[in-house]
């Protein structure tokens, strides 16, 4: 017989229990040490969760339908699992807090994202062509034990110092990149010959940047992926979603800042090759233009707050505001459908300032990405 365990929830006060969400994706896990848990993913929230065997049983008893002594007596009965109407109700309660069951009121509860990359709003699965998707924590295992030193806080201040210092050779020599900027993207095709394989790369060593770091925090990773997101090359990585809003909040904010890092040190190998190379020119030359170019054009949607990305991530771990941007749309749309709101006035005025910012952030950075665009291929 299992005693199911105390969940620390408010009681409800529902005689008849939610339901478990039918557009929840449900993978079966097998434990090292034999036992059998269960992956739920939240696809339109890109969160995922894990259970164990008893408790998904009971979370699938859910239907909408019966109440919660009925639910009680069909859980002793089909799975021997004994538990009181009491902390069935504190259970359902986690769950709706987790939003893998549903009830009339709807809603979602302030989850933290875990998504240490960007995430993609409700179009996802039509504009979203997946190249790369995995869940890598048997290889993050395997090959930490060999890289745990590029965790270490003097790896990390060095490596900074380094690139900084690329950064500025770059600047003494603006011209002479200028220069070979237009000689490989205009007056030549020799970018099309890197761009994908470097974009890609980049775009891989970014993510394995916020994976090492979970890593290195204990903190499992359920899904790393690449994808190309309207015509765009982007990735992911969603750590568990307990796990990860368990973390102190300054090892959070590493976290996010490791990937970030990472591209800064692709971008540094780049200025490297080109000052090694540049006055010899071809395939080296060409290859150390697209990997500085490439590397500081992806992270433009990584830094600025308006995307998804890192610098957005950061901002609200550090307001303690998770999930701000969905949140904000959500309040949105129930004051245009003139649903009424007991939203706090302080709330109200972030959740109209955070949807202001991303409406203009977005034209202004697509006109400006349209208008450099223009301006490069119509070079004199």
């Amino acid at each position: 017989m299992t005693q199911f365990s105390e969940v620390a929830t408010p009681l409800t006060q529902n005689p008849v229990a939610s339901s478990f969400r039918d557009d929840i994706v449900v993978t079966e896990l097998q434990g090292e040490d034999g036992r059998v848990r269960y992956k739920l993913y939240d696809p339109g929230n890109d969160i995922g969760f894990e259970l164990g065997k008893s408790e998904y049983a009971l979370a699938r008893l859910f239907d909408g339908l019966s109440s919660h002594e009925q639910i009680a007596r069909e859980a002793e009965t089909r799975y021997r699992i004994k538990v009181g109407t009491a902390k069935l109700a504190q259970f359902e309660n986690k769950l709706l807090g987790l939003n893998i069951l549903s009830n009339a009121e709807g809603g979602v509860g302030k989850l933290r994202d875990p998504a240490t990359g960007i995430t993609y709003g409700p179009l996802k699965k039509y504009l979203l062509i997946n190249l790369l998707k995995m869940n890598p924590q048997r290889g993050l295992d395997y090959c930490y034990p060999f890289v745990r030193w590029m965790c270490s806080v003097p790896f990390c201040a060095l490596t900074l110092i380094a690139c900084l210092a690329s950064y500025v050779y770059l600047g003494m020599q603006f011209k002479a990149f200028w220069s070979d900027v237009l000689s490989v993207y205009v007056h030549s095709n020799q970018w099309l010959w890197w761009h994908f394989p470097v974009i890609l790369t980049s775009i891989a060593v970014h993510e394995f940047g916020h994976a090492l770091a979970c890593r290195h925090y204990k903190v499992q990773v359920s899904d790393f992926g690449i994808g190309i997101y309207l015509l765009l090359a982007t990735g992911w990585v969603r750590p568990v979603q307990q796990q990860w809003s368990a973390l102190p909040r300054f090892e959070r904010v590493v976290t996010i800042l490791a990937g970030p890092l990472v591209s800064l040190i692709y971008a540094a190998v780049g200025v490297v090759i080109w000052g090694l190379y540049a006055e010899e020119g071809g395939a080296l030359m060409s290859l150390s233009i697209v990997m500085i170019v490439a590397s500081f054009v992806s992270l433009i949607p990584t830094l600025l707050p308006m995307f998804n990305g890192d610098t957005y991530l950061a901002i609200t771990e550090l307001i303690n505001e998770p999930r701000l941007r969905q949140r904000s749309f959500n309040y949105l749309k129930g004051r245009l459908r003139g649903a009424p709101s007991e939203t706090p006035v302080r709330l109200q005025r972030l959740y109209w300032a955070t949807v202001s910012i991303t409406c203009l952030g977005w034209v202004l950075v697509w006109s400006f990405v349209l208008q450099t665009i223009f301006r490069l291929f119509h070079h004199q």
